[in-house]
């Protein structure tokens, strides 16, 4: 799956199975964190248990602005938590998680799943440098050492940084998450119920 030859144009996306396939174009912000939180969690338990995060529970993931990904038609699927929950990406066919985005087309951002990168975890360092850990007080046994327990706020200024930065650029187009006419999502989204997020959710401290 991964990629050999690292190269600073263009980074390989590819689901597991290899139905669902992109690319991650240069933007001049790119973050990378591992999120511990029980929300992503609970995503990566709906997906596949003990599949798609670390030991202790962890997501890594790459912000970025959406103009910067690219999607080749393939099986695509979302899931939200919740009605009001994040837009969650996922291959429809082997369930890799593809990326978060907000549900307001307009706002540039998308949070790409490591798992989706083609490329290995030391390739991925040398692209998006050392992730920065939050959310620890949801990790598996503990906060992992390193780890923030929440999201401190010097990650939080970077990602309104982002954010804004993406504003002023127009960087939220194009989405190959949302049709351009309509600001609708591409496909429809499965809502989870709240017994189905309750029975999924990580008890505190114990994580995925």
């Amino acid at each position: 799956m991964y990629n050999t030859a690292l190269t600073t144009s263009e980074i390989p996306l590819v689901c597991q199975c290899g139905a669902l396939r992109g690319s991650l174009h240069p933007a001049p912000i790119r973050l990378a964190v591992i999120c511990y939180c029980d929300d992503c969690q609970t995503y990566a338990r709906a997906l596949g248990p003990g599949i798609w995060t670390d030991p202790q529970g962890g997501t890594p993931i790459v912000q970025t602005w959406p103009a910067a990904l690219r999607l080749e038609p393939g099986p695509l699927g979302l899931l939200r938590l919740s009605p009001k929950g994040l837009f969650r990406w996922h291959s429809a066919c082997c369930h890799t998680p593809v990326a978060n985005t907000l549900g307001n087309p307009r706002l540039p951002f998308v949070g790409v799943a490591s798992a989706f990168i083609a490329l290995s975890p030391a390739q991925q360092q040398e692209a998006f440098g050392v992730p920065v850990g939050i959310q620890g007080r949801f990790a598996t046994g503990g906060c992992p050492p390193g780890v923030h327990a929440t999201a401190p706020l010097s990650t939080l200024w970077n990602t309104a940084s982002l954010m804004v930065r993406g504003l002023f650029t127009g960087a939220h187009q194009p989405s190959p998450f949302f049709d351009p006419a309509t600001g609708l999502p591409r496909v429809a989204a499965r809502v989870l119920s709240r017994e189905e997020r309750d029975a999924l959710r990580p008890s505190p401290g114990q994580g995925a």
